[in-house]
């Protein structure tokens, strides 16, 4: 078995003593080496050319919004998936990490607490995250989907729920397919989106910011309203209770450890709308939403995935095509532009 570490990590810090504790629990992976340590963003951008590392992280917390400057900076000069480190805000306004998200970073992950008991899951956690993004710098990609193609794309009658999954990558291409998307979309449109829990309510407000949609938490037993998007809360299942009600179940307890879980949401709407649901599955790693979209399309219904050129991890996308579950991979905005389509179904026979 080849152990060798193959991706190489630039650290980009506020201090030479928290560059050294990040390194050393990235180092403890044997995945994963620390290339170097940059203090601000002139460092950052010549490291980051004279190293040639597979994946950085940055410390939002950096001075004067170095932060922000190093992550424009590198990602003007070359293509580098970057992990924002933030402090959640305590408010619950969207704060520097969908800022960071906004200017270019892949995935955002919440500083550890002060207390030295969650350094380990913090370190799992983020080095699982560095090794699926350093890893999907090198599958190939494949051409766009044209968008006239969608014209040709089977009709088969309006839907009444939109269901979407989505992880790492998932926040930019959850807002781009969102703000597709009129005030009058006339159908609710229900997200599991796997992101640290304090960032949730963030998410929330960043989302009702950028796009044209109402967006909201979900709560148990809340009538559906089209045009609404319901966010699943942390550590909880989103379902459909019936054609008119959610259903919010507490998974903390639940031994597998995704919560909330794609499968669960996708599962529900093919169970409750058949042939009258859509299901899209955006980027992400693992396998969530694979089956669940699987699901779906048995009943039916219609299923779409955010394409691999588009995906800044085609994991949760490419389980669903390998288990056949996918109609149409393309990239969200186009994803958007069918499903306004398939609320107007005779518009789209005609055009």
């Amino acid at each position: 078995m080849n152990t060798a570490r193959w991706a190489r990590i630039l650290i980009v810090e506020s201090s030479p003593e928290a560059a050294a504790r990040l390194s050393s629990g990235i180092s403890n992976d044997p995945r994963l080496a620390v290339a170097g340590a940059a203090l601000n963003a002139d460092e950052a951008v010549a490291m980051q050319l004279a190293l040639s590392p597979d994946v950085m992280t940055v410390d939002l917390a950096l001075p004067d919004e170095a932060a922000f400057d190093a992550i424009a900076r590198v990602l003007a000069q070359h293509h580098l998936p970057i992990i924002a480190i933030s402090t959640p805000s305590q408010d619950g306004s969207p704060g520097l990490a969908f800022r960071a998200l906004l200017a270019g970073a892949a995935d955002v992950i919440p500083h550890p607490a002060a207390d030295q008991s969650t350094h380990a899951g913090f370190f799992s956690d983020l080095n699982e995250r560095i090794a699926s993004l350093a890893q999907s710098r090198s599958v190939p990609t494949h051409p766009p989907l044209d968008v006239d193609r969608r014209k040709r794309l089977p009709v088969a009658g309006a839907i009444e729920c939109v269901v979407v999954g989505a992880s790492t990558g998932g926040p930019n291409a959850l807002m781009q397919l969102l703000a597709g998307l009129d005030e009058d979309f006339a159908a609710p449109i229900l997200v599991v989106q796997h992101i640290a829990a304090p960032f949730v309510e963030g998410l929330v407000k960043w989302l009702n910011a950028e796009t044209r949609l109402h967006v909201k938490l979900a709560d148990a037993d809340e009538a559906l309203v089209p045009g609404t998007v319901y966010v699943a809360r942390p550590e909880s299942d989103l379902k459909l209770k019936n054609r008119t009600t959610l259903a919010v179940e507490n998974a903390a307890g639940k031994s597998r450890k995704l919560a909330p879980s794609v499968d669960a949401l996708f599962e529900s709407a093919a169970r409750i709308f058949g042939s009258r649901c859509a299901a899209v599955l955006l980027s992400g790693m693992g396998k969530d939403g694979a089956a669940g979209l699987l699901a779906v399309r048995t009943k039916g219904g219609k299923t779409f995935a955010q394409d691999q050129r588009t995906s800044i991890i085609y994991g949760m996308p490419a389980a669903a095509v390998d288990v056949g579950a996918v109609e149409c991979s393309a990239d969200p905005t186009t994803i958007a532009a069918l499903l306004k389509d398939l609320l107007a179904p005779d518009k789209g026979k005609d055009s």
